[in-house]
């Protein structure tokens, strides 16, 4: 990957596309205001690559805030909560940097087709669904066989470990100083509980994120996507899948985000790609 060289105009860019009023975090800033004040981005374009250079930043942008709102009736589940909201400055800066890596991650064709989630230009679930109902079709009016598998890793956004994270980085080549900025950060993402607009600021409610993505920028989904893409390589080089003409290429799994389906020919083969789904998601 090219070193990243961060200018007012990746700040501009970065900032037109976030929407205007989206809950800002510590900071209390939102975006409307960095796209009224374009004599900002000069700034932030310069601090911003000091900060990449240095590889680090101040703990205050890599710290959340976690609303203790629930969703619906059920308070005592806490996955019901409405997660964290991040500062903005911090969402501004990763937009720039996913933005750099998914260039990358395009021009070297690193990321497997099977999976639609964060495709820019995609049409979200409504490919892989045509791609399904296509595979139901051919099997029905020829009469073949077929064997799927419906996955969903449960708490996959909290799951992954922050080793996996950083060591996709390497695997992909991302540019060493953005590996070793976005490592530093990691090292200290937390989030902070607010109840009835109250910061409980004591230091026991200050919660590490030692497991999983910082969910609420641009980056961690994307991020999470190209942490499974290892396993779409080892499922396509299986040989294994449904091939739906003669000589024509195998579909061997379809991916939305921590949604996987998986297609073969036969039960053994569909076998197959279930260890090699197991033997990844056990190493990782």
């Amino acid at each position: 990957m090219d070193p990243v060289i961060i200018t007012p105009d990746d700040v501009a860019e970065a900032v037109r596309r976030a929407p205007n009023w989206k809950s800002p975090g510590l900071d209390g800033l939102h975006h409307y205001w960095l796209k009224g004040f374009m004599v900002c981005h000069a700034v932030l374009a310069r601090q911003f690559q000091e900060a990449l250079d240095q590889k680090s930043l101040p703990s205050l942008f890599t710290t959340g805030i976690t609303h203790l709102v629930p969703k619906d009736r059920d308070s005592t589940d806490p996955s019901k909560y409405r997660p964290t909201c991040l500062p903005t400055i911090y969402k501004t800066l990763t937009s720039i940097l996913s933005a750099r890596i998914i260039r990358h991650l395009n021009s070297n064709q690193l990321k497997s087709r099977a999976q639609n989630g964060c495709r820019g230009g995609g049409r979200g679930t409504k490919e892989p669904l045509l791609i399904d109902a296509v595979i139901g079709k051919v099997v029905k009016r020829n009469r073949r066989n077929l064997s799927a598998a419906w996955i969903d890793y449960k708490k996959a956004f909290d799951s992954v470990p922050h080793t996996w994270f950083k060591r996709v980085l390497e695997l992909y080549k991302v540019d060493c100083t953005v590996r070793d900025f976005l490592g530093q950060c990691m090292g200290q993402w937390s989030t902070i509980l607010c109840h009835l607009g109250e910061r409980m600021t004591a230091a026991e409610n200050h919660i590490r994120i030692r497991r999983g993505i910082f969910q609420g920028d641009c980056l961690s989904p994307i991020w999470f996507c190209f942490s499974l893409n290892p396993l779409s390589t080892l499922l396509e080089g299986s040989g294994r899948g449904f091939q739906l003409r003669r000589g024509g290429t195998k579909v061997t799994h379809l991916f939305y985000m921590d949604d996987l389906k998986l297609f073969a020919s036969s039960r053994s083969h569909l076998m197959e790609l279930l260890n090699i789904t197991c033997d990844f998601s056990n190493s990782i």
